[in-house]
């Protein structure tokens, strides 16, 4: 079918029957969307709204209010949820909160509505457009990014050229949230402008999503979620989705491996960030991890082997350096070698925290490992490790000073004395955010509580 600009697309370009969103099964038209954002710009033009905050639980409504305020020339931010001191950390950014519900803290706040009605063609200037995404990154420090819905239309245009023919009649289902860049992306704002129903809510138990999972369908996803299939039956052939996509963190090897005999087919890793968008791809399977770049990116190195990128779909024109060190391979694709802000000094010696981790990783007691620095004069290193069953049994036998001892004793093969880390947590999951990302704030925290 091909990607049809949205401006184009409220104007005309696809019959009014078209379904843009479902329901519970049921097809929200076309013709129906152009009433609802229509009569939702009427009720916040005549509140005089001029910058929105636009928190909504429900895809279709997101949609509905984002295109509302863009109508009336307002500004947009999307804060990542709506936790009331989230909303209120950032009330000075915005006038009123527009909500598809009434739980929101925010101070004021507009209730997007339903219009009843369906509309004809809708003209809608998107010259002037701005989104705020609200990013932290590895620190935990929340900063905003602007976008425009022109990113966003490049940007389906680069992923319908790379899978568009495999999705013909799929309809998309997710478990993430469309408060982040991933997920309005692949979520909403491809399937809409490739002319693919999605369905409106997003699910956080799978039982539901999987009952009600039709054929030739898409499933976006995050690593948080699909490591936590928790030995679901494997989908029947005829129920097996086209596609399973993931982004903001690793998936594991293991996780990879139960999704895709779950799914039928390997999930799709995708790499990218706020900025940027998607960068690149890989399918998660087991071996050397490498990347593919999206269709119409470019990407290079600095003779410090940090990332350059040029893309049509990122927010900086021309070329522009990213926050990872990368290894470009003969046929194009791409290692990660690790974040240039993982690079910490410790007693004047620099030490890679993704290098120590990656170490840590390979010893036979640790499932999974996150070194973080504390302290500041002097820095040094703590240790948040989930452990294997052989470490289970090991810090059992030993206790947990020996215990200690004996993974300092190991790192010590690869890393100086003085770098080797002084504090240690051992818990039963690492904490990852909506996104499944670590925080390194969320890190720190845990070594604030008493021992």
């Amino acid at each position: 079918m091909g990607i049809v600009g949205l401006a184009a697309l409220l104007a005309g370009a696809r019959p009014e029957t078209q379904p843009i969103a479902l329901r519970d099964g049921n097809p929200i038209t076309l013709a129906r969307w152009r009433a609802d954002i229509e009569y939702n710009a009427e009720r916040l033009a005549a509140n005089r709204i001029r910058r929105g905050a636009l928190v909504c639980e429900d895809g279709y409504w997101f949609m509905v209010g984002l295109l509302a305020l863009i109508r009336i020339g307002a500004g947009v931010i999307l804060p990542p949820n709506e936790q009331p001191g989230m909303l209120r950390g950032l009330q000075s950014e915005f006038d009123a909160l527009v909500s598809d519900s009434n739980t929101a803290e925010a101070g004021r706040r507009i209730v997007i509505e339903s219009s009843g009605s369906e509309a004809a063609p809708l003209h809608l200037d998107l010259e002037h457009d701005r989104i705020g995404f609200f990013t932290s990154g590895s620190t935990g420090d929340i900063r905003q990014v602007s976008k425009t819905l022109k990113h966003f239309e490049l940007e389906a245009g680069a992923l319908e050229a790379m899978w568009g023919d495999r999705l013909e009649g799929a309809q998309i289902f997710g478990t993430v949230t469309h408060q982040h860049v991933f997920g309005m992306t692949f979520r909403l704002m491809w399937p809409i402008l490739a002319g693919r129903p999605f369905e409106s809510s997003f699910q956080v138990a799978w039982e539901p999503l999987l009952e009600r999972l039709p054929p030739r369908s898409v499933i976006v996803s995050s690593p948080a979620q699909l490591t936590r299939l928790g030995g679901l039956t494997p989908l029947p052939a005829a129920q097996r989705p086209l596609m399973v996509l993931t982004a903001g963190a690793p998936l594991p090897d293991a996780a990879a491996a139960e999704a895709a005999a779950i799914f039928g087919c390997a999930p799709i890793e995708i790499f990218g960030s706020t900025e940027a968008g998607v960068i690149g791809w890989r399918d998660a399977v087991p071996g050397p991890i490498s990347w593919r770049p999206l269709t119409g990116v470019e990407i290079a190195t600095t003779t410090g082997g940090v990332m350059l990128l040029q893309s049509r779909h990122a927010c900086v024109d021309g070329w522009s350096e990213q926050a990872d060190r990368i290894s470009i391979l003969g046929d194009g694709r791409f290692c990660l070698e690790g974040r240039v802000d993982r690079i910490v000094k410790i007693e004047g010696k620099r030490v890679s925290l993704e290098r120590m981790e990656h170490a840590l990783s390979a010893l036979p007691w640790i499932a999974e490992a996150a070194v973080v620095s504390l302290g500041e004069n002097p820095l040094y290193l703590g240790v948040v490790a989930k452990l294997a069953p052989l470490g289970a049994a090991e810090i059992k036998r030993l206790g947990k000073f020996r215990f200690e001892r004996l993974l300092r004793r190991e790192l010590a093969q690869i890393e100086d004395a003085a770098v080797l880390p002084r504090r240690w947590r051992f818990v039963e999951t690492i904490p990852l955010n909506g996104m499944g990302k670590r925080r390194t704030a969320d890190l720190q925290a845990l070594f604030a509580k008493s021992t």
